[in-house]
């Protein structure tokens, strides 16, 4: 199995997916492969300048 990279939310919740993917799959990269949505970080921004 390869995973090249996981793309998701800034949830907390998807730290800790990352982290036993990691442990499950010894090829995968962690948290280095780990890429929060730029469009949902784009709104979060955009929540707290309105």
């Amino acid at each position: 199995m390869q995973i090249l990279c996981v793309t998701c939310d800034n949830a907390s919740n998807n730290d800790v997916m990352v982290q036993e993917l990691s442990n499950k799959a010894p090829a995968f990269g962690g948290a280095t492969t780990h890429t929060c949505c730029f469009l949902h970080t784009v709104n979060l921004v955009a929540k707290s300048l309105i």
